[in-house]
């Protein structure tokens, strides 16, 4: 992801998770490890969009639809996904067989937040600070065929699981069918908790 990503992605969770849309940009700057210059140009077109307001003691975000599609139309997913596989197993069995230290995306996030998924899957995406760790665990048991694990470099801002806006912008530029289905299952559950 880029940096820019990081400060949409805050400026959602604060919003969406915590409720609290007001921020200072010294504040993100500091907390996410990145020059003011940085975080001027992530603001810069999300202020043009009319989506923050930027004040000098304090600035908010009025309208997080409007960063979370910004977000999800420039986020170049398929640059991070550092390893695929594909996995003679079940879908549920690779879910089950991630190490210690996997974050689940897409649709393993959605099923494991939510229970019951809105439609069937047949792959796995996820996170991990080290890729190489799941690729030593699972490589034994890959074989030629389509993809149906993915596997992406997890940013040091990322924590130990996804929020849901990085979950909707994750579905957001996936191509599979049954995508949309999850799309809007996450985001009536965002809506939810506004």
């Amino acid at each position: 992801m880029k940096k820019i990503e990081y400060v949409w992605r805050e400026l959602l969770y604060r919003t969406i998770e915590q409720r609290k849309p007001v921020f200072g940009q010294q504040e993100l700057a500091a907390m996410l490890g990145l020059s003011s210059s940085t975080v001027n140009l992530a603001l810069a077109p999300l202020r043009r969009l009319g989506a923050v307001t930027i004040g000098k003691r304090h600035s908010e975000v009025i309208d997080y639809e409007k960063i979370l599609y910004h977000w999800a139309n420039h986020r170049a997913f398929s640059h991070d996904i550092k390893a695929s596989l594909h996995l003679d197993i079940p879908v549920r069995e690779i879910e089950g067989r991630l190490p210690t230290g996997t974050i689940p995306t897409a649709y393993t996030a959605v099923h494991e937040l939510f229970g019951e998924p809105p439609a069937d899957y047949g792959k796995v995406y996820c996170y991990h600070h080290d890729p190489q760790v799941i690729l030593k665990r699972l490589t034994g048991d890959s074989s030629t065929g389509e993809p149906n694990l993915f596997i992406l470099h997890a940013d040091p801002h990322l924590g130990s699981s996804v929020s849901l806006s990085q979950l909707f912008v994750d579905l957001w530029n996936l191509t599979d069918w049954y995508a949309k289905d999850f799309c809007n299952f996450v985001k009536a559950k965002i809506e939810e908790k506004l």
